[in-house]
């Protein structure tokens, strides 16, 4: 059974879902990805870090409550100046899964309408430079998460994308397949932030650089956007020939058809 790989819940600074309204909806595994956010602009610059031990103890609470099982998953934001930090509080805890993120410069949040005044272009090349090098150095991801993140707020066309990108594109995703990171069908991005038709481009680049790994992710703050479109989105996949999902425990992907 696949189950969604991107949730938040009241751990994250920007959601107060509860645990119980996801694990009442399936019988399927719970994992939760709050976000681990260093110098966090959205936050007020702000190390956003979930509370590990609360956590624990809120799944031993859920443990004898619910059938499912709640696996331990983080997503982590990059931000070369506090790697640091980041790799000694994920060094804490053990997870199943861990997505890698791309969401600010260390000044704007890439989702914040500030990149609306800047060059589009030059935003759009600037953001896979930082992918890229993040992809590079970040060592412990499972996950490559919303690929497009920095997109959300332009409008950005298929066009674009390729005669401006590409090359950094494909060099991000085979530096992905070589250390394993699954690439995520973010519907999020797809369905609610218009960007259907970029995952549409991008998606064949990364198996074109040999990748086999996808995840399905609703990237839900709030109860109601669990597994949101997942039947739209499984139709995309089929579309590109994709007809197995990752889902992860202790960092190890388990291939479930759909």
């Amino acid at each position: 059974m696949y189950y969604d790989q991107h949730v938040h819940t009241y751990f994250s600074f920007d959601s107060q879902a509860p645990f119980e309204g996801y694990l009442h909806q399936s019988q399927a595994p719970l994992v939760t990805t709050d976000h681990l956010e260093m110098a966090n602009p959205d936050d007020a610059g702000h190390n956003d870090l979930p509370n590990q031990l609360a956590y624990q103890q809120k799944r031993a609470e859920l443990r004898g409550a619910f059938p499912n099982r709640i696996l331990t998953g983080v997503e982590c934001g990059y931000y070369a100046p506090c790697l640091k930090e980041t790799y000694d509080y994920l060094r804490r805890a053990d997870y199943d899964l861990v997505l890698l993120s791309f969401h600010h410069d260390g000044h704007h949040d890439f989702q914040d309408d500030f990149f609306q005044s800047v060059p589009k272009r030059a935003h759009v090349e600037n953001y896979y430079q930082l992918m890229a090098a993040g992809v590079a150095e970040f060592e412990g991801a499972d996950v490559l998460a919303h690929f497009d993140y920095g997109l959300r707020v332009l409008d950005v066309t298929p066009a674009e994308l390729t005669a401006w990108v590409k090359p950094q594109l494909m060099t991000i995703f085979r530096m992905a397949v070589a250390k394993h990171l699954a690439f995520e069908v973010n519907t999020k991005s797809m369905f609610l932030w218009g960007n259907e038709a970029l995952y549409e481009t991008a998606l064949p680049w990364y198996q074109e650089a040999g990748g086999t790994l996808f995840t399905l992710g609703s990237d839900a703050h709030s109860n109601d956007k669990y597994e949101m479109d997942f039947d739209r989105a499984k139709a995309f996949l089929h579309r590109h020939g994709v007809t197995q999902l990752a889902t992860y425990q202790q960092h190890t992907p388990h291939l479930v058809d759909f």
